[in-house]
Formats: structure tokens, sequence, C-alpha cells
């Protein structure tokens, strides 16, 4: 099968690493795999992994800018001259590319949305679903059918993956040692942290008013940000007014989490409001790290509260505190909850369980069934690998 993945930029991030291991994937099971956005960090894993990638100016996040209007003209041209079978769409903006290319070319569009959406003037007049919707939790799946009225028989719910294997490498006292060093961290402390993009939603400030509270309990803890975006400097002020500099360590964006999460003890996700998912939060648990996280959107089908990690209540920092002083005092409740992390990890979210799932929805779209039809759920919905 001739595969087209669309995705606005191959920048650091959720939907650029869901994209590209995807990719990787369908290669690895024989597929002809073309990827096209405008480029950015993760794009040499593609030419790494034998991906072709097609370097298109579309960053914009204006359906009516003119390289989208210049991107569909484009896309419609290679898809016709390579014969595309599917494409698949990633992004608001490659969904509004996506439906006028399938549209000009015959070519059925897959779109994944990887998160929640507001409704707008443009999402009412052209909502550009696709043939198959893929929504990546239950709570986007819910979001899409009770808010935006989506067809239940057109969107399909199939967990984000992740490659298992590369987090699962376990590390010496030294080798944690010498990457704390690495990113100037103190050996004797103990590591909460997050890997997230700065922004309003994604709770980096009640991470550290929790920190606040923990400092004054456990004063040997310091607070990773693994990441980058327009409100870092904001918390980066907000550390210094709060007296916290020495105990708030900023890591620039990584290409690969690995070792930033060898040296986290407690991984922290708290969104204030929405999230899809979370392929940091996977990428944690594979890791062997507990989570403390807030309860919102599609976290409570990864995070078990009490089993690998701790749920609380958004917005909340004094709620974080507890779980995770418990985590860094309790060795056996600490061990049973990293174990429990890795399992439900390797059963319900590894990437060639996503991969076959995914594979499936292309198929039932290439034969031509269209929403009117129902759906296998059970083969393409299933947790099970």
């Amino acid at each position: 099968m001739k595969i087209l993945l669309l995705t606005t930029h191959l920048n650091i991030g959720g939907i650029s690493t869901y994209t590209v291991s995807l990719a990787k994937a369908l290669k690895a099971n024989g597929h002809e795999v073309f990827v096209v956005s405008s480029s950015g960090m993760l794009a040499p894993e593609l030419a790494q992994s034998g991906v072709s990638h097609i370097n298109i100016d579309m960053l914009t996040k204006s359906e009516l800018n003119p390289k989208v209007f210049r991107a569909i003209f484009e896309i419609t041209k290679i898809v016709k001259r390579l014969h595309i079978d599917i494409i698949h769409s990633q992004t608001r903006i490659t969904q509004i590319i996506g439906f006028f290319v399938s549209k000009l070319s015959g070519v059925p569009l897959i779109t994944t949305c990887h998160g929640f959406f507001n409704k707008n003037i443009g999402r009412i007049l052209l909502p550009a679903w696709g043939d198959r919707v893929i929504a990546i939790s239950d709570a986007v799946k819910e979001n899409l059918i009770d808010y935006f009225g989506v067809d239940k028989n057109r969107v399909l719910m199939i967990y984000n993956g992740i490659e298992i294997k590369k987090f699962l490498k376990g590390f010496s006292e030294d080798e944690r040692d010498k990457i704390k060093d690495k990113f100037g961290i103190k050996r004797d402390h103990s590591v909460i942290g997050t890997v997230a993009r700065f922004t309003p939603d994604k709770g980096h400030d009640m991470l550290l008013y929790a920190l606040f509270k923990i400092l004054k309990e456990k004063p040997n803890v310091q607070l990773v940000f693994a990441g980058d975006g327009d409100r870092r400097r904001e918390i980066e002020k907000l550390s210094q007014r709060l007296g916290l500099s020495d105990n708030v360590v900023f890591i620039k964006p990584q290409l690969s989490t690995v070792n930033v999460l060898a040296i986290i003890d407690v991984f922290m996700f708290t969104p204030a409001r929405r999230e899809g998912l979370g392929l940091a939060l996977l990428e944690a648990l594979a890791s062997g790290k507990p989570v403390v996280a807030t309860n919102v959107g599609g976290i409570s089908s990864v995070v078990e509260n009490n089993v690998n990690g701790f749920l609380v209540e958004p917005s909340n920092p004094a709620l974080l505190v507890e779980p995770v002083l418990r985590l860094l005092k309790d060795k056996a409740l600490y061990a049973r909850m990293a174990q429990a992390g890795k399992e439900i990890v390797v059963k319900k979210f590894s990437i060639n369980g996503m991969v076959d799932r995914t594979e499936n929805v292309y198929r039932e779209a290439c034969c031509g069934a269209r929403f009117s039809a129902p759906i296998n759920q059970k083969n393409i919905g299933s947790n099970e690998i």
C-alpha cells in the first residue's frame, strides 16, 4: 500500500513523534510510506528509516493562508504521480489540505484527532474529518461524537503507541549520576519532572506551587522541566519569584526523552483542562516511573489511580504534594507502581498494536466502505495486542 502522511511540521512534540513512529512502523510492515511536512528536527529520523520525506511549506495556523492553497495544489500532483492509496492527516491544517486533495484525486482520507477542539466557523463550515476519524482516546472519541456530532460509525478509537523497547533499558546509579551532571542536576537530590511544551494548559505553574510545599517536608528535591514554548520565560520568572531557582532545572527539548526520563524519579503530568492521551506519559511509564497526574481527558485511560500512579483533580497544587512524598519515601509502593506502569504500556500502548489497527482502518477505506457502514470495532479498537 502507498501511504501519504500529512503533518504541519516535524518539530519535537507529540504529533510529530506519532507521525514519525507510525511512518517507520508502516515502512517496516512493507508499505511504501511518504511524509509531507514543513520539516523539522525529527525529519532526519525518517531518512534513517528509509521513509521518504517531502518538504512543503504549510507551517501556518490559518486555514486561509496562501500556503494552504499552494500545498493543496502541490500535494494533489504528488498523490497522482505516486499513485497514493491512502492519505492520513494529523493536524487541522493538514485536515483541510487532505480534504481537498482527496476530493481532487479520489484517494480516501483518514484523519487522526490528537486532542480536543473548540467549535469555530472553520470547523462548522468545513469539518474535513475524512472518510474515517481516528481518536487517540475514549475521551477524544466522545468529544467528536457528542460535541461535534461526527457519525459514530465514522470514528475509531486507537490508542497512541510507542516503541517500548528503547524505554525499558535499565540505568545504573553511575549512569544516572553522569546524566544528572550533564543536565546540571544535583546527584543527592530526588527528581520530579515533566516533558511538555510550555503552554497555558500544561500546568507548569501548578508544579512550581507544589514544589514550594514539597520542599518544606523534603528539601532535597529538584523539579525538571524538559521542553520549550511561548510560556517558558513566564515559568522561569515564577520560579524566581517563589525562590525556587536552585531547585528547578530547565532542559531544552530532546530528540529522545530516554535520558531525561532516566533521572526523573516521579513523573508529573498535570494538564489543567484537557489532554488527549500524552505520549510523554506513556514513555514515562514504560521507563518505570510512577506518575502523579491530573484526572482530565484521556489520562485515566493510562493512569489507574493507586495502581501505576496517582490521579488528582486539576489546578490544585496542594493535591500533588502527598502523592509525591509517598512515592519518594515508600520504596515498596514505588517498585509496585513502576512495575504496573510498564505492564499497562506493554499491554495497551505498543506501536505494533497501534499500527495493526491503523492498517485495518486504511484497508476499510481503500475497499470503499464509507462512514455509513458499521466498522468492526472489536478488531480496530481493541486494547489487545
